[in-house]
C-alpha cells in the first residue's frame, strides 16, 4: 500500500476499490466516470468510500499510485539474466503480454490511457503518469547501459534509445486501445527488434543505431 487513504484501509478491501475502480474506468470511460459507477462495482457500502475518498479524482490518484508501486515492485523482481535477454523480455511483455493474462494486460492499460486522455485536467495525474513513464524508460535505460558496459550494446545513448523504444510502444499501444489495430504491438515488436535492437548489438551487420 502506498499513499496514506491505503494505509487506513484493510487490504482485501483497499485491492477490491482499485479493482473496482479499474473495471468502472474500463467500462465507462473516465469523463463520464461517477463514484456510482465504482461502487457498482464494490461489494461494500458507497459510504465506505466517501469515507476514505473525495470524489473519483482521489480515487483515480489512488490507482496511479496503486499502479506505480506494482512498477516499482515488477521492476524490482526483473529476470536475472543478461541484458539482451531482459530486454527482450521487456519488450514482449509490455508489447505481447507474455507474463500477464492478455484480456486483463489490456484491461488495465485501456485504463491507464483513457485517465491519460484527460490527464491535462488535473495535475496531479500528470505527475503521477509521467513518473509511471519516467521509471518505465529509466528501467530500460538502466538494461541498455548495463549491455554497454558488458559490451553487448554499442556506446549509444541509453536514455535516448530508451524513451524512442517507449515512444514506440506507447504509439502501439494507443493505435490498439483507441483505434482498434490488433496487429499494431506486433509490428511495434518486430519495428524495434529490426531498427533497434539488432543495430544495437556489438558487431551488427546493419548500421549502428547513434545516440548522438
Amino acid at each position: 500500500m502506498a499513499s496514506k487513504n491505503s494505509s487506513e484501509i484493510p487490504e482485501d478491501t483497499y485491492v477490491e476499490l482499485i479493482e473496482a475502480t479499474i473495471s468502472a474506468v474500463y467500462e465507462t470511460g473516465y469523463a463520464d466516470l461517477g463514484v456510482r459507477d465504482i461502487d457498482a462495482k464494490f461489494s461494500k457500502s458507497r459510504q465506505l468510500i466517501h469515507h476514505y475518498f473525495d470524489g473519483k479524482d482521489e480515487l483515480i490518484t489512488e490507482l496511479l499510485v496503486y499502479l506505480l508501486s506494482d512498477e516499482h515492485e515488477e521492476i524490482a523482481s526483473s529476470m536475472d539474466a543478461d541484458p539482451l535477454t531482459k530486454l527482450n523480455a521487456e519488450l514482449d511483455n509490455i508489447l505481447l503480454s507474455t507474463y500477464m493474462d492478455d484480456d486483463e494486460f489490456w484491461k488495465v492499460f485501456t485504463v491507464v490511457y483513457e485517465i491519460q486522455a484527460q490527464a491535462h485536467h488535473n495535475a496531479e495525474h500528470q505527475r503521477l503518469l509521467n513518473d509511471l513513464t519516467d521509471e518505465y524508460v529509466a528501467h530500460l535505460s538502466g538494461i541498455l547501459q548495463e549491455g554497454i558496459d558488458e559490451g553487448i550494446f554499442d556506446d549509444v545513448d541509453p536514455q535516448q534509445i530508451a524513451m524512442l523504444i517507449n515512444d514506440l510502444i506507447a504509439g502501439a499501444h494507443i493505435r490498439k486501445i483507441h483505434l482498434g489495430q490488433d496487429v499494431a504491438p506486433g509490428n511495434a515488436r518486430e519495428t524495434i527488434d529490426q531498427l533497434i535492437v539488432s543495430r544495437l548489438l556489438v558487431n551488427s551487420p546493419t548500421d549502428t543505431v547513434s545516440g548522438t
